[in-house]
């Protein structure tokens, strides 16, 4: 399906998605030809070298890294993001990539969700035989992810078990929801 079906809908969300097979490609490939740039301007790694040393402040060097080397890559990042929607219908749930229909998932079909469990703002949407039917990890919208847990809490009784998990040396609350039989 190359349009959005909108007939029945209830409600519709947007947001960018992390995508670590576009992302870190990019990262890789931006921070080589950063480094290549700089290594042929200023002669090579001495070169490089010096030219933060003669610099004068570490302040200034830094300010310049940051508004000249890291805010590209932050606003090439937003572009090459894909967007995704996620769409709720009575029965189902279908989600978007930039306006593609990538996943269908039934209500009837989940089994249980589980939010910052795998990782950090991610909610993993999982069936019986524990397989993940869809996750969605937002980019810069965590508050989608209770959003999304909201909206299907509608067409399916859950219960919630509370868990917290270690990330970066913070305790960050985890969620389990589980159909209730």
């Amino acid at each position: 399906m190359l349009h959005m079906e909108t007939g029945n809908q209830l409600k519709k969300i947007e947001f960018k998605q992390n995508d670590l097979k576009r992302g870190i490609p990019l990262a890789v490939v931006y921070f080589v030809m950063v480094f290549t740039i700089c290594y042929l301007i200023f002669g090579g790694i001495i070169g490089m070298a010096d030219a933060v040393n003669n610099f004068g402040s570490a302040k200034g060097i830094g300010l310049l890294v940051g508004l000249g080397f890291l805010a590209p890559f932050f606003v090439l990042q937003q572009v090459v993001m894909p967007r995704n929607t996620i769409a709720f219908y009575p029965d189902k749930i279908a989600v978007y990539k930039n306006k593609k229909e990538e996943a269908v998932i039934y209500y009837s079909n989940i089994a249980a969700m589980q939010l910052n469990v795998r990782n950090i703002n991610r909610l993993d949407i999982i069936d019986e035989q524990q397989n993940i039917l869809y996750h969605i990890q937002p980019q810069n919208k965590p508050q989608v992810l209770e959003e999304t847990v909201s909206e299907i809490s509608k067409y399916i009784d859950l219960e919630r078990q509370r868990g917290s998990k270690r990330y970066f040396g913070k305790n960050i609350e985890t969620s389990t929801y589980t159909r209730r039989r």
